[in-house]
């Protein structure tokens, strides 16, 4: 049964020796009768486990040497039993403590019928936060013109009917979301961004796993849609912001470091994929 805020909703979310991060993002969690917590454990070794049987998630646990992206969001939504499903990254903390409640009024007073999934903001500090609340719908052509929402399956919230007509496609590197987004659009569904349910993005991998990770994004948006190619000046842009940002306290370095690694892996997939005669522009 819905709550008086909205429907149930399951949380899936990935860890593996995350637990820095995953107490701060289960501190903002605000669960509610109905509601499932479901980890999806690839083999931590820190006190990532102890966190998540402390808040009374449900741990499926999954072999690290199988794992995609795309398989161990199959395996925690196939777990799941409410309609809507949140994905969420164990190094993304939502920055509101009604962070869930945000979702479930706008599936209930906001969302067309056909919204097939929503996501929220995922931000490399809070500098970055723009729009204070709303939703915006998004169709295919939106999409296809690469006017994205600038999120995915950190925190992305999905239709579990839908979902089990098309499962996450497991041998996908990267990009498993955006590949579900387009399926879902021209389908005939729409794609809700919600601006309120933002999370900060807090993550200590190195350099050059975020530029890779840049790479593989970028590749994984332009093989469906055209994305809109980053330049270099607004590369050096973004990256004097990001260090004037650290130098003020409002960002930390590693926040600042991996945004402008990622960025930088963008811009050089852009680069060799137009040299290739695969990206127009």
């Amino acid at each position: 049964m819905d709550s008086p805020t909205g429907p149930p909703l399951a949380i899936v979310i990935r860890t593996l020796n995350t637990a820095d991060t995953l107490s701060q993002v289960l501190a903002k969690l605000s669960l509610r009768p109905g509601d499932e917590l479901i980890v999806v454990d690839s083999g931590s070794t820190d006190g990532t486990l102890d966190l998540a049987r402390s808040a009374k998630a449900r741990i499926v646990p999954i072999n690290a040497a199988n794992f995609t992206y795309g398989r161990a969001l199959n395996v925690g939504f196939a777990a799941a039993q409410p309609d809507w499903v949140l994905a969420l990254s164990a190094h993304t903390v939502p920055l509101r403590p009604d962070f869930l409640d945000l979702y479930r009024a706008a599936i209930t007073r906001r969302f067309q019928p056909n919204v097939a999934a929503a996501v929220g903001p995922v931000l490399a500090s809070e500098v970055d936060r723009t729009l204070p609340g709303g939703v915006t719908h998004f169709e295919l052509e939106d999409f296809a013109r690469g006017f994205g929402f600038g999120a995915g399956n950190p925190n992305s919230l999905y239709r579990r009917s839908l979902w089990e007509q098309h499962p996450f496609d497991e041998a996908l590197g990267g990009g498993e979301d955006l590949d579900w987004y387009v399926w879902a659009l021209r389908q005939g569904h729409s794609i809700a961004a919600v601006h309120a349910a933002e999370v900060l993005y807090i993550s200590r991998r190195s350099f050059g796993a975020f530029y890779r990770k840049g790479r593989v994004d970028f590749r994984a948006a332009a093989r469906l849609i055209q994305p809109h190619s980053p330049s270099a000046a607004g590369l050096v842009i973004r990256g004097a912001k990001l260090m004037l940002y650290a130098a003020l306290g409002k960002t930390d370095w590693h926040g600042a470091k991996g945004s402008l690694a990622h960025g930088l892996g963008n811009y050089v997939e852009a680069r060799a994929l137009r040299k290739a005669g695969k990206l127009a522009g």
